[in-house]
C-alpha cells in the first residue's frame, strides 16, 4: 500500500535507515523474540510483519494460527481464561470469521484483579491507567509484550508517514513531565510520541512539583508564542481535553491566531472522559486547531488504546482508526453482546495474539463504536469509529485523571 511519507523520512527507507539517522527509534526497530519460539512461532511471524496495513488470505490465515497459540498459552497459564477456554469448547477456530466464536474478558475485570499469565520475575515494566484514586489497572508487561507494542507503534507511525528523521520539533507535550516514580501508561506512551522526530525543545503542560503533576495553561501558551516565532516545525502530544483548555486560554488571554511552521503535527490521545461537559465534535476540534495554530486538517491525528490492550490505533489522513494486520476488531450489540456487521454501532471488541503477559488478547471494551470496510484513502484494512465511554456512572482512566488537573487553573 502506497503511503506519504513525511519531510525528513525518505520513502521507502529501511528501519535500519532510519535508525541510523534518528537514533530514537532504535528501541523500536530491533528484533523481538517470543517468549517460547517453539510454542509460538506464529505469533511470533505475525508480530513481525513490517507493513500494519497488509490486508490478504495469507494475513488472515496466518492471525488464526497465531490466535490458536496464544488462546493455548493463557489457557495453561491462566486459571480464569483456562476456564473460559474450556467452557467456549472453542480448541480450534475454524476461519477468520470465527474469530467472534472466542471468549473475552471485559477491560473492567482486569481493573478489579490481577489476571497475569506471567511470574513477577518476568514483567519488565509496570504500568498503571490512572494517576490518582479511583479504579486502577496496574499490569506488569514481559519485554516481548511491551516491545511488540513499541514497535507496533513505530511502523505505523511509519506507514503514516508521520516519522521525521531530519527536522528537529519543538514539542508541546500536554500529559505529565517525566518522573521516575511515574507510572502511568499514558504518560509513558506521550513521552514516547517525541521519539519519532529529534527534539530541538520539549515542554509539558503538567508539570511536575515534586509533590505531583500541575497543569499549566498558561505556560503552554507562552511555548506555543514562542514556538511560532522559530523554524522547527511544532508538535504537539496529549490529551484533547487540556489541548482544548489551551486554545481555550489563548482566547481568555486575547492571544491572536498563530501559524506555526509547515510540517507541524497535532496527535492527541486519551479522549475527553471526565471533560463529556467541556468536549466538542472531533469536526469541529480538529477546525479550531486550524483555525488558532494554522496545522493543516491531515495533519492533526487522534490514537485510541488503552493499558490493558496497548496495541496502537492511529488516525490515517482521512481520520479513519485503522485495525493493523496484527489485530482484529468486533463490535458487539449492547443488549445482547452479539456480534453485529459493518455499520452497526456497539461494544468494540479486540482481538490481537501480541500480548502473553495477561489474556488481554481477546477484550471487550466500554467504549462503543462502529466498524466500517475498508473506504477510499487507499488502506486495505477495516476502520473503525469510537462514538464514547457506555453507561452512566464515571468510568475513570488516564484521560480523567489528567482532566480533574484543569480545575486547578
Amino acid at each position: 500500500m502506497p503511503t506519504a511519507s513525511a519531510p525528513g523520512a525518505p520513502a521507502g527507507a529501511s528501519d535500519a535507515e532510519l535508525t541510523r539517522r534518528l537514533p530514537t527509534l532504535g528501541k523500536y526497530f530491533r528484533p523481538l523474540r517470543v517468549p517460547d519460539p517453539v510454542a509460538l512461532p506464529r505469533v511470533q511471524e505475525l508480530c513481525d510483519i513490517d507493513d500494519p496495513f497488509r490486508g490478504d488470505a495469507a494475513a488472515d490465515s496466518l492471525f488464526v494460527e497465531a490466535m490458536q497459540e496464544i488462546n493455548t498459552w493463557h489457557a495453561v497459564r491462566n486459571p480464569l481464561y483456562g476456564a473460559l477456554w474450556q467452557g467456549a469448547e472453542a480448541e480450534r477456530i475454524g476461519g477468520i470469521d470465527r474469530i467472534t466464536d472466542l471468549p473475552y474478558i471485559h477491560v473492567n475485570l482486569f481493573k478489579r484483579h490481577a489476571l497475569s499469565s506471567i511470574d513477577d520475575d518476568a514483567k519488565a515494566l509496570r504500568l498503571t491507567s490512572s494517576g490518582t484514586g479511583g479504579q486502577k489497572t496496574e499490569i506488569g508487561f514481559d519485554a516481548w509484550s511491551i516491545g511488540s507494542a513499541q514497535r507496533m507503534d513505530a511502523w505505523t507511525m511509519k506507514a503514516l508517514g508521520l516519522i521525521d528523521v531530519e527536522r528537529p520539533a519543538n514539542y508541546l507535550v500536554l500529559g505529565h513531565e517525566p518522573d521516575p516514580r511515574l507510572t502511568v501508561g499514558a504518560a509513558h506512551g506521550l513521552n514516547e510520541l517525541c521519539d519519532f522526530a529529534p527534539v530541538a525543545s520539549a515542554v509539558h503542560a503538567l508539570r511536575n512539583t515534586g509533590e505531583g503533576h500541575e497543569f499549566n495553561p498558561t505556560g503552554s501558551v507562552d511555548a506555543l508564542l514562542d514556538f511560532a516565532a522559530r523554524d522547527e516545525p511544532v508538535r504537539i502530544v496529549g490529551f484533547p481535553a487540556l489541548l482544548h483548555a489551551v486554545l481555550e486560554r489563548m482566547e481568555t488571554m486575547g492571544v491572536p491566531s498563530l501559524d506555526l511552521p509547515a510540517g507541524s503535527l497535532v496527535i492527541t490521545g486519551g479522549g475527553w472522559k471526565g471533560q463529556a461537559d467541556r468536549s466538542i465534535g472531533r469536526i469541529e476540534f480538529r477546525e479550531t486547531i486550524g483555525r488558532r495554530l494554522g496545522i493543516a486538517d491531515e495533519r492533526i491525528r487522534d490514537c485510541y488504546g488503552s493499558v490493558e490492550h496497548c496495541l496502537p490505533y492511529i488516525e490515517c489522513a482521512a481520520h479513519h482508526f485503522h485495525v493493523p494486520v496484527w489485530s482484529r476488531c468486533v463490535v458487539r450489540d449492547v443488549r445482547t453482546l452479539e456480534p453485529v456487521g459493518h455499520g452497526v454501532p456497539g461494544y468494540l471488541q479486540f482481538v490481537s495474539p501480541f500480548i502473553t503477559a495477561l489474556p488481554a488478547h481477546s477484550i471487550l471494551m466500554a467504549d462503543l463504536g462502529t466498524l466500517h470496510p475498508p473506504g477510499d484513502c487507499g488502506i486495505a484494512t477495516p476502520w473503525f469509529e469510537v462514538h464514547g465511554r457506555a453507561g452512566v456512572r464515571r468510568n475513570r482512566n488516564c484521560a480523567v485523571a489528567a482532566a480533574e488537573l484543569l480545575e486547578v487553573r
